[in-house]
């Protein structure tokens, strides 16, 4: 029986799509249902009797030799190990995070020169490996929930003040991870979002607290017929009370 790893985070995307992010090396990876039954064998110690399955199902090809490589596979991107740390359980999929929050107002210049500070602690953090970034982030989970006001004036912020002159990339990874540090700065808990969507695949960040997400409009909209899903989250999740 194989063990998943420590930091691997899952969320069913729908259309037998499952979306799967393992934080030890920030990599993402989308499964079909025929590698989900895969992964579900081998931790449940039943890769001898999915193999017979597919071939009654008629599965073209070696079913022996289809099921080998794409364990092989999940071992090699970190979803699957024989042995060390790990649980033989799925990792659970975490609440939901995509209800859109109400927009701020135009921020004023003191939450301005606070998003500054916060986006240069973003970009030097976004150097660190996403393990790393999370881990340092749990520690806002001893903060009080920020008010749904100071959220929103965060997220106004922070896309104002990006400078023109940076070489390095600012997208929704370091804007987000920006906004929660922001709220941060001023004694509050927001929590950095990872998630995923399906067919084109795409990954995502945004921002969440108790009254919504900020980081799911324009481009990024929420689309009902490929919705964002929340995959990992920092600090994590509890519940949505």
């Amino acid at each position: 029986m194989m063990r998943v790893p420590p930091g691997v985070h899952r969320a069913d995307l729908g259309g037998g799509s499952l979306a799967v992010l393992a934080v030890r090396d920030g990599t993402w990876q989308w499964m079909n249902t025929a590698t989900q039954r895969v992964w579900t064998a081998a931790l449940t110690g039943t890769l001898p009797e999915l193999t017979e399955r597919l071939r009654a199902e008629g599965v073209p090809g070696d079913a022996d030799a289809i099921v080998t490589a794409t364990v092989e596979q999940l071992t090699c991107v970190g979803l699957l190990a024989s042995s060390g740390r790990g649980t033989v359980e799925l990792p659970p999929p975490m609440p939901a995070a995509t209800t859109p929050a109400a927009p701020g107002a135009e921020p004023r210049w003191p939450v301005r020169t606070l998003a500054r500070v916060g986006l240069a602690l973003a970009l030097a953090m976004m150097r660190l490996p996403l393990r790393t970034r999370m881990r340092l982030l749990d520690c806002l989970r001893f903060l009080p929930p920020a008010p749904a006001a100071m959220t929103a004036s965060a997220a106004a912020a922070v896309p104002l003040i990006r400078p023109v002159w940076w070489p390095g990339r600012i997208a929704c990874m370091e804007v987000s991870l920006a906004t929660v540090l922001t709220i941060a700065l001023r004694g509050r808990r927001a929590h950095w979002v990872l998630g995923a969507r399906r067919t084109p695949n795409e990954a995502h960040a945004w921002v969440w607290t108790p009254a919504g997400a900020h980081g799911l409009t324009g481009r990024d909209l929420d689309d009902p017929r490929r919705p964002w899903t929340a995959v990992a989250a920092a600090p994590p999740i509890r519940s949505q009370g």
